[in-house]
């Protein structure tokens, strides 16, 4: 789970003139968009557009995902058919909409089956997907997050995103990706003129145990690797309660070290 990115940027797929150009700036992953971005005549040539980026090994150091339609409709089954077939296919596949872990097997039974090395990521974004998050993060085979969906979510319970607070969803989330042992990647800001509370946005979401965020533009990206990077300082101390715990224990500073912290510097220290 360390090796995921903090951030990642939505790019649309019928956009291939800024594919390049997000590919080459400071997002950590790019998220091409066959889904919500796309007029639903427009889908076939977004996916053209993202597999002929993606036949094109320009960026191999960038982490890519592609973000298909719901495997309820036949859009979302043609894209899940077409990369899991194409030999460039991305890093990630990530599913929308999803409410129970019966999709993603499938999902993950395709990709398999077509020898594909993509992992699959699960967009929550229902109350139904919130209420089964913990069941879709442990049993989904080759998971690697859970991203959350703060508008479809909103939407769902009746209200008004950037106005509802979804505090229980964002918990349960999160706890649902740490015991599945994935990560759990928060819902875009919206508010793309907002700066100040993109920041308050990120330092609340990565106190409540989010290991990254999404986002909508590349003004965004500065501030979400700044709050989710972990910082020089807690790197050093990581590595020193590494050190100190050799064998899984220790003292550092007077002080016991315990598994819990090591669990912390292991995932902080790279």
């Amino acid at each position: 789970m360390t090796s995921l990115p903090r951030s990642w940027l939505f790019v649309p797929g019928t956009r291939p003139d800024r594919f390049d150009k997000a590919a080459a700036g400071a997002a950590q992953g790019l998220i091409l968009d066959l889904e919500d971005a796309v007029a639903e005549t427009e889908k076939p040539q977004a996916r053209r557009n993202v597999l002929d980026f993606l036949a094109r090994p320009t960026y191999p150091e960038r982490i890519v995902a592609v973000r298909i339609n719901p495997l309820t409709c036949a859009t979302g089954l043609e894209d899940l058919a077409a990369l899991a077939r194409s030999s460039d296919g991305p890093d990630h596949i990530m599913v929308p909409k999803v409410e129970d872990p019966e999709s993603l097997i499938l999902a993950a039974s395709v990709l398999r089956n077509a020898k594909s090395g993509a992992q699959l990521s699960a967009l929550i974004e229902s109350a139904r997907g919130v209420a089964r998050a913990a069941e879709i993060a442990e049993r989904t085979p080759n998971l690697s997050a859970l991203f959350f969906g703060a508008a479809d979510y909103a939407a769902d319970l009746g209200q008004q995103v950037g106005v509802f607070q979804p505090e229980f969803a964002r918990a349960a989330l999160v706890n649902a990706a740490a015991a599945g042992g994935v990560a759990a990647i928060d819902s875009p800001f919206f508010a793309i003129d907002r700066p100040d509370l993109l920041a308050a946005e990120c330092a609340a979401s990565r106190r409540a145990g989010f290991y990254g965020k999404a986002a909508i533009h590349p003004n965004q990206l500065a501030e979400i690797n700044a709050a989710f990077q972990p910082t020089d300082a807690e790197r050093a101390l990581a590595r020193r309660i590494l050190d100190a715990a050799i064998d899984g224990v220790g003292v550092m500073d007077g002080k016991m070290i315990d598994a819990a912290m090591v669990r912390w510097a292991e995932r902080t220290a790279p």
